[in-house]
């Protein structure tokens, strides 16, 4: 991470990890090739907001700002203040309130009204508001049921195990 105070950002609110499941090159230290997605989970590997495509370091801080703070208004929202008991119904359906309200601010809400998303996802939408179709039609979903879908359909790119190539 370029920018020292993302990087700080990021290793203080998160654990950051990762997982090569495409394919690049490095030639002479430098990589050449490849794509990324960043995701923002929870322990159980439930996605709470993802970021298809390379962004700069400001965009990636305010998408990792956006996940903190959609986990926080459901937990708060999901959470019976008596008990201290998280309804997981509750929590779940803020998540994908969040997903779908985002979703329709990024064009306007031309794509419906402000309570549906379209049956497929949107071809001509930028990358990040495909990931919020996604997202909110998969609230919470596991890492593993959304990678491969933000990878091969919103990135267009290729899965793969093959280990990276140097020379």
């Amino acid at each position: 991470m370029s920018d020292p105070k993302v990087a700080d950002f990021l290793n203080e609110n998160f654990v950051c990890t990762y997982l090569k499941v495409g394919t690049f090159r490095i030639v002479n230290g430098q990589k050449q090739g490849g794509n990324v997605a960043s995701y923002f989970c929870l322990g159980d590997s439930a996605v709470v907001h993802a970021v298809p495509g390379q962004v700069a370091a400001d965009k990636l801080l305010s998408e990792a700002r956006f996940a903190i703070e959609i986990r926080k208004s459901a937990l708060t929202f999901a959470t019976n203040h008596q008990s201290g008991k998280v309804d997981k119904f509750k929590y779940y359906d803020q998540i994908k309130k969040a997903h779908l309200e985002r979703f329709h601010s990024m064009h306007q809400g031309w794509w419906g009204d402000r309570d549906t998303l379209p049956a497929t996802m949107p071809a001509g939408a930028t990358q990040q508001t495909q990931a919020q179709w996604v997202l909110a039609r998969n609230p919470l979903a596991k890492l593993e049921t959304i990678y491969p879908t933000v990878w091969r359909q919103i990135l267009r790119e290729e899965l793969s195990a093959l280990p990276v190539e140097r020379k």
